[in-house]
């Protein structure tokens, strides 16, 4: 069987490494996005995580994004498969294959679906970040890939075949607004650390003077955060949300509403990014005569 494989990232790569070598694949072109662009400047060009892949591996490589590219791979596949390609494959190529194609969808299918072949549901464990989600739904869903090829279930005409209905209804994710990358310090520790496995390096601010004695306030971005060590004492109660010491093992202890998160990187507006210790020793040069506090604004 002659199969497409249409992907560009990461996700992509590692459900592929689940088909590479099935038996039922006589033929297979990895397809993905043009190089783009990228650096200061746009004066590099930088290919898509897949297409490195697919060079380094000696595995077939194309590239279609206009209409005339994809009129140039009709009637060369007996199936496609896509993998967070990142664009709309058109029906002109899609309707010269000899099977259905397949979307492997690492989350609740959008409003315009196809028929469902395959679903799992896959538990989100408490200490789950974007990038350990990723790879274990990347790799589920090379297995259940794996498992379609190998039972027919891509063909129609196979005892095999049989659809499912969807077990949720359609709903709408709104698309994530950087303002959701801030910290609120009255918000428990838990949930901080979850805010920063689900979106990475979160923001914050801290308070500044000028040489004219105003206050502006610089924004933080800060990275490596997880529960902290630090017992909340009595006298830790007392203290403002947003506090923070130097703790242990040169990490950033930071209030929260009823405990403390702690902090590994810290990138001060303007600056590169520094230790927690280098940070704290150079809080009066960066910020002034102020308090140790981050706040929201």
């Amino acid at each position: 069987m002659k199969i497409a494989y249409f992907g560009t990232d990461f996700f992509s790569i590692s459900t592929l490494k689940h088909i590479v070598n099935h038996p039922s694949i006589s033929h297979l072109d990895i397809i993905t996005r043009l190089p783009k662009p990228s650096g200061r400047g746009l004066k590099s060009i930088k290919e898509s995580p897949l297409a490195t892949f697919a060079k380094s591996n000696d595995l077939n490589l194309l590239y279609a994004e206009s209409k005339q590219d994809f009129e140039k791979l009709k009637h060369q596949y007996d199936l496609a498969v896509a993998v967070s390609f990142g664009q709309l494959i058109p029906a002109l190529f899609l309707d010269t294959l000899k099977y259905p194609g397949l979307n492997v969808h690492p989350s609740l299918l959008p409003k315009y679906s196809g028929d469902i072949l395959l679903q799992e549901t896959h538990p989100i464990q408490q200490n789950e970040t974007l990038l350990s989600l990723s790879e274990s739904l990347a790799n589920k869903g090379g297995e259940m890939l794996s498992y379609c090829l190998s039972n027919g279930l891509f063909d129609p005409s196979s005892p095999n075949y049989k659809t499912l209905k969807p077990q949720y209804p359609y709903s709408y994710a709104a698309k994530i607004k950087p303002a959701e990358r801030e910290i609120s310090w009255s918000s428990p520790s838990d949930y901080v650390i979850r805010q920063f496995n689900t979106l990475g390096p979160l923001y914050t601010f801290k308070p500044a003077l000028k040489k004219d004695g105003s206050t502006v306030h610089k924004r933080i971005v800060l990275d490596n955060i997880v529960k902290s060590n630090r017992i909340l004492s009595v006298s830790d109660e007392i203290l403002p949300n947003g506090t923070f010491i130097l703790g242990d093992n040169d990490q950033l202890d930071i209030k929260c509403h009823d405990s403390f998160a702690s902090v590994g990187t810290i990138k001060t507006e303007g600056i590169g990014s520094e230790s927690p210790t280098k940070f704290v020793n150079s809080l009066s040069k960066k910020f002034g005569n102020t308090e140790n506090i981050f706040i929201s604004i």
